[in-house]
Formats: structure tokens, sequence, C-alpha cells
């Protein structure tokens, strides 16, 4: 029984029916891995928009503290969402007419078409001299003109 059921399998693998089987799991799995690493890293490079916000909140508090009468700044950007990593893909048609999608590599890494920011949802600032509207709208205008956002995004408010 053991040496039919050899038998059969080794007849199947010489059908090639089997071997394209196999061939496609195997394409499909390192796709899979590949995607899986590719994606994990990018959540952990960003993760999510924290460090980006973290730094661009960081920034733009430096720059509005600049601006006179304003004293001290603190902002707070909010995300609606993490942003996006668009990486090349190439699509191969095998003969038997499976497509095949996979990503492109150049040197061990995969070729990143575009990398989008996270989209900004609100930006609150809190800032001593914001009591003075020509200071709260020096600082509204900055920061909207800064993140490229409407003003309709951000609020300012006097530190109390």
């Amino acid at each position: 029984m053991n040496e039919n059921g050899v038998q059969k399998g080794l007849s199947k693998l010489k059908s090639g029916k089997l071997l394209e089987i196999l061939f496609i799991l195997i394409i499909i799995v390192i796709v899979a891995i590949v995607l899986y690493n590719f994606l994990s890293r990018d959540r952990t490079e960003k993760n999510g928009s924290s460090d980006y916000g973290e730094e661009l909140a960081r920034e733009l508090e430096e720059t509005l503290s600049a601006i006179q009468g304003a004293g001290e700044v603190t902002v707070m950007i909010s995300f609606s969402s993490d942003g996006e990593t668009v990486i090349a893909m190439e699509t191969i048609t095998e003969e038997d007419g499976t497509i095949v999608t996979t990503p492109v590599f150049v040197g061990g890494e995969v070729v990143v078409l575009e990398e989008k920011n996270p989209e900004i949802s609100g930006v609150l600032i809190v800032a001593e001299g914001a009591e003075d509207l020509s200071v709260r709208f020096d600082l509204l205008s900055a920061a909207a003109s800064v993140l490229d956002i409407d003003q309709s995004l951000i609020k300012v408010y006097a530190r109390g």
C-alpha cells in the first residue's frame, strides 16, 4: 500500500501537475513572508504616526516660539491615518495562465515608489502670547503654511 502511494506520487510528479502546484505554493509563501517582513518593519520604523508626529510637533513648537510675542508654545498634532508606503510590484503571467505578483528588490531592499506622510486631522497650539489676536493669527497662519493644511484644522489657545 505504501509502495502504491509512492508510485501515484511519482506519476503525478512526472506529469508536472504536482510540481506546478508546489512551485506556486512556494512562490506564494515567499511573497507572503517578504510582505509581512516589509510591512512589520514599516510599522516599527514609523510606529504609526507617533514618532513622526512627535518630531513634527517638536519642530513646530520651536518655530512658533520664535514668532514675536508668542512666548512658550506647546503643539499637539493628531492624525487620521498612519501614512502609506507604495512599493514597486512586478506581475508575471506564467505559461499556464497563473499570475504571480512580487515586490521588486534592488540590492536586497524593496523598491519604494512613494512614502505618504500620515494625514493631519487636527492641530492644537497653546501659547503664552495667544491672548493677543495678532499673535494668535500669526501662529495660525504659520502653522497652516508649514503643515500645508487648512486653517480650520488648527485651534490656537492662550496658555492659562
